[in-house]
């Protein structure tokens, strides 16, 4: 390491991005050539020893008009080393396509002038310490480093012809909507809004994980890209209630006590390998505690529709300020995750106990876990009521209300809706859920 980088980390680099770009210029000869050298301004913008020697060759063989290719080149690298390594030339030009050498020239040069700003951020710190006559010019050459760094950074600008026609296409192919492929979620707003959350809440044994795991289902049967965070119920527990769901006969009490039954062994066995392939678009995880980890796995795997149940239970790093503001981290993190990734989220959320309380035990806006952010940030706000927990002789034991306090983009209302746990399911009234209660003889 020389003496002027002493004592910093390793410097900004990305060899994969420099091989990247000579293969480009290696399997489009000119044009590519032509457009990296716009770019490159400075030989040492290739932080490999190896790339920068290759670049210096491929820009003897343009300037000579001489063609590129890995014979030319290889001598030409032979005669400025003594050496070449033909094997790791031949491996640069596995590449997909020349059509982003732009994009890498952009990113090699990026990090050569982070490298540059870095040094010369060390130097200007002990200049400052030491020889504060040369401080100025020390300065003024960090000054265009940094300049130079903003203006190669990539616009976030977006012309406003781009924004009329994806306004365009998300009209008339509806491209910006996702159905939640149930009558009684969707009469409210037509589905979901692609860079949207909506957050599910209820009280424990109301049914607000089995709502969001029809949600699922139904999103699964359109070919929707789910991936769901699993942070009360482990995964397993969680395929159980799919089972029962996907199933004709099977009951949850029995599949949950891990009793089966030999009269319905065979349609287990069906509805498992049903399972298998008809949600081949479900990523389910139990393991992820942090939000951070949550939000790198989103970015990977770029699904359309997060579930995460419940955000209560999801770690934040760096917050100190207490449990307001980790839900607040929470909310905005998922609101920019939805924006970046063009997904929707659905976040379950618990309610707090205030709600047993009342005389009227529906859930309102107030009852949400720090309520505020929540119902500034979601596009809607769903609420699961099985009344029946409250009052057995009150309400039915197959009736359920779903009752939508916040739609930005509808209109809110109560919605009675039929609910049967034992077979994992809500259906649109009540006379559907007695009829799918099988008589079940083990």
């Amino acid at each position: 390491m020389s003496e002027e980088n002493k004592g910093l980390k390793v410097l900004p680099n990305s060899e994969e991005t420099e091989k990247a770009l000579l293969g480009c210029t290696l399997i489009g000869g000119d044009k590519e050539t032509e457009i990296t050298m716009a770019w490159i301004r400075n030989d040492n913008a290739f932080y490999s020893s190896k790339n920068k020697q290759i670049w210096k060759a491929i820009k003897y063989l343009y300037k000579n008009n001489i063609e590129i290719d890995l014979i030319t080149l290889s001598d030409k690298i032979k005669d400025m080393t003594g050496e070449t390594d033909s094997y790791y030339l031949s491996g640069l030009m596995d590449i997909p396509t020349t059509a982003n050498v732009t994009e890498y020239a952009r990113i090699v040069w990026e990090k050569y002038i982070q490298r540059e700003t870095a040094i010369s951020a060390r130097k200007l710190m002990d200049a400052s310490y030491e020889d504060y006559k040369e401080v100025g010019n020390i300065l003024e050459k960090h000054t265009r480093l940094i300049h130079e760094l903003k203006e190669v950074q990539p616009s976030k600008k977006t012309d406003i012809s781009d924004l009329v026609d994806d306004m365009k296409a998300n009209i008339k192919e509806g491209v910006n909507i996702i159905p939640f492929n149930k009558p009684y979620l969707d009469f409210s707003a037509g589905g979901m809004t692609r860079k949207e959350i909506t957050v599910v809440g209820g009280r424990p044994g109301h049914g607000k994980t089995t709502l969001v795991t029809n949600i699922i289902k139904g999103l699964i049967e359109q070919g929707y890209r789910v991936m769901m965070f699993n942070r009360e119920m482990s995964n397993t527990e969680m395929l159980k209630k799919f089972v029962v769901m996907e199933s004709p006969n099977l009951l949850y009490a029995n599949i949950r006590q891990n009793a089966v039954g030999e009269n319905n062994e065979v349609e287990f066995e069906d509805t498992v390998e049903k399972i298998k392939d008809k949600y081949s678009n479900l990523i389910m995880y139990e393991n992820i505690r942090t939000l951070d980890e949550a939000m790198r796995e989103i970015s990977k795997h770029k699904p359309d529709v997060i579930v995460d149940d419940y955000i209560q239970l999801i770690q934040v790093e760096g917050v100190q300020e207490g449990r307001r503001f980790e839900i607040e981290k929470i909310m905005q993190e998922y609101k920019w995750i939805c924006k970046s990734e063009n997904c929707s989220a659905i976040l379950v959320s618990q309610l707090n106990r205030e709600i047993e309380k009342r005389l009227d035990p529906r859930p309102r806006m107030s009852d949400y876990a720090e309520s505020g952010v929540i119902e500034q940030t979601a596009e809607s706000a769903v609420f699961v009521f099985y009344g029946y927990n409250f009052d057995h002789e009150r309400y039915n034991r197959y009736g359920s209300e779903i009752i939508i306090s916040k739609s930005r983009y509808g209109r809110v209302g109560t919605y009675p809706v039929g609910f049967n746990g034992n077979r994992c399911s809500f259906y649109t009234n009540k006379d559907m859920a007695v009829g799918d209660e099988p008589q079940v003889n083990d």
